[in-house]
């Protein structure tokens, strides 16, 4: 159990640590830390019903953000992927769903 909540912890912080990063230049004022604590939140709250899906899905968003960026402004890109993580962690999210389903 305390694994599982190492887990959790761990890619939640990973999750806020990497958006931080990414993110500080174009962010400004409290969006500097709503968006990083968003991301934490959504990622460990669906890594508590899926182990490692989600942390995949936020990783796939950094890399759709940071292409988004070059193509479009900061708040379109910041838009986007947001758009991609909600999905993203949704996805896993009733995957885990079907999955216990058909066992």
């Amino acid at each position: 159990m305390e694994f599982l909540i190492a887990m959790i912890v761990a890619s939640a912080a990973l999750a806020g640590g990497v958006a931080h990063a990414v993110t500080r230049r174009d962010l400004q004022g409290g969006a500097k830390v709503a968006v990083p604590l968003a991301c934490a939140l959504l990622v460990g709250t669906a890594c508590t019903f899926v182990p490692h899906l989600p942390l995949l899905a936020f990783l796939g968003t950094v890399v759709v953000y940071l292409l988004a960026r070059r193509l479009f402004t900061a708040k379109l890109a910041l838009a986007a992927s947001g758009v991609v993580l909600l999905g993203g962690c949704s996805f896993a999210v009733l995957l885990m769903m079907v999955a216990l389903d058909t066992m």
